[in-house]
């Protein structure tokens, strides 16, 4: 709040800050809890307030940037220089398609120019996101180790927070691995030298020679398998299930669900160097889908894809049985590497807001009555609470049965419909003489 107040005056506006870190939170069973510490954990604010607090570690490791490093550039790498101007005595002597000048280019582009491990080059790099850092340097581990400490202490002594040894480490970016922000992180290609496509400060694409020290990016595969595996779409080994709770929804619905899943992972991960091993993601939910709607309709998963396709597709019908909207499984063809993917702008084809509200809303207002198939009077939902109703367990009776054959806790019925179903006087009715079947 102090941090606050230096940008700040309205005071009522610091009064609501105040009175939301001073809520409390209601925990998995309702029960109320005091805010004893920090801002809450997933609240709306809570990114914005570590923020605005955090900026002074950012001007803290500016400072410290400003003071160690030191060095135009790093000296020359002299194995590196004997070899060019050997190169440049048979070019001189026109033996540039010979052997040993083939022999000659290739040892150069295994050799960085420059002296790598430069005691006299120091370099800071500092990024944050949110509450999330990461020290890149160029120096001794001697060095990162003084960094880590001061950072400690700034944290502690000056913002009254703890560093989390287990998750503060510091790696060596040749021979270790980094974690930020899901996404591992190293340096080189275990030393091959190749030519590589790079972009210049101006954006221009150029051809360079690489020696195995360039940026990989990484998407965390058996982090990934893992939490699939907890959300409930495939085993511990990646071998695809059904999403059973997802069973009872829409059609639409279930593809939309799954959609949100493969575009989130797949838009999250665009840039990353092992892109194509997403292609298994993409498996595992397009059979989990294929398995969840075989599950609703009863059926096999082969059966799933004759009736609704490689790339599972449901149409949509609205009034008199006219089409209305289709929806497709996102089903990824182009697994080719883009490192700057996640520049691109926001592909136009995705209607957010459309997605958002068919979400939101799972009722079947607009269509017309199931079982007369009226349009002009006012369509209501008959629905079911519990779905226990049309378990195995309890053989379901009445109206019920015409629910569990669809799989479905509610149907749009017209008043008149609607009212003969809670006398009873459809409790004789067939799934067949339905005017039309509401998946």
């Amino acid at each position: 709040m102090t941090i606050l107040k230096q940008k700040i005056q309205d005071q009522r506006f610091l009064n609501l800050i105040w009175k939301l870190l001073n809520a409390g939170y209601m925990d998995l069973h309702g029960a109320r809890k005091d805010s004893l510490i920090g801002s809450p954990q997933g609240g709306i604010l809570s990114p914005i307030l570590a923020n605005a607090y955090l900026h002074e570690l950012d001007e803290f490791v500016e400072e410290l940037r400003q003071k160690r490093e030191k060095g135009e550039s790093k000296g020359r790498n002299l194995a590196y220089q004997r070899l060019s101007k050997a190169k440049a005595k048979l070019v001189a002597q026109g033996k540039t398609k010979t052997r040993e000048f083939k022999a000659l280019v290739q040892k150069m582009r295994a050799l960085p120019s420059t002296n790598v491990n430069d005691p006299e080059f120091i370099r800071i790099k500092y990024l944050r996101y949110a509450d999330d850092w990461i020290i890149g340097m160029s120096g001794s581990r001697a060095l990162a180790e003084e960094i880590k400490q001061e950072v400690k202490i700034f944290l502690h002594d000056h913002l009254k927070l703890t560093l989390n040894e287990e998750k503060t480490r510091i790696t060596n970016a040749r021979t270790e691995e980094a974690f930020f922000l899901g996404t591992i992180l190293k340096m080189g290609n275990s030393g091959v030298a190749k030519v590589t496509l790079s972009a210049t400060n101006t954006g221009k694409r150029v051809k360079r020679r690489s020696t195995g020290w360039e940026t990989v990016m990484k998407a965390p595969m058996p982090k990934l398998l893992k939490r699939l595996s907890e959300r409930g779409f495939c085993t511990k080994e990646g071998k695809p299930i059904p999403r059973s709770g997802w069973a009872y929804l829409d059609v639409d619905q279930i593809i939309s669900l799954y959609n949100g899943v493969n575009r989130g992972i797949q838009n999250f991960y665009r840039f990353t160097d092992n892109w194509r091993q997403l292609g298994r993601i993409q498996y595992i939910l397009r059979f989990s889908l294929a398995m969840t709607l075989a599950r609703k309709f009863k059926i096999t998963t082969p059966q799933v894809f004759k009736r609704f396709g490689k790339q599972p597709t449901y149409v949509m019908k609205g009034k008199e049985g006219k089409e209305d909207r289709t929806i497709s499984f996102y089903y990824n063809q182009d697994w080719a590497k883009k490192r700057e993917a996640f520049q691109t702008g926001i592909s136009p084809d995705i209607d957010r807001i459309q997605i958002a509200t068919r979400m939101r809303t799972r009722s079947k207002l607009g269509r017309p009555c199931c079982i007369c198939g009226e349009t002009l009077r006012q369509i209501v939902m008959h629905h079911v609470r519990h779905i226990r109703k049309l378990s195995n367990k309890r053989e379901a009776t009445g109206f019920n049965r015409i629910l569990r054959m669809l799989n479905r806790k509610q149907i749009p019925v017209c008043e008149t419909c609607h009212r003969k179903i809670h006398r009873g006087e459809y409790d004789s009715l067939k799934l067949s003489e339905l005017s039309y079947v509401p998946y």
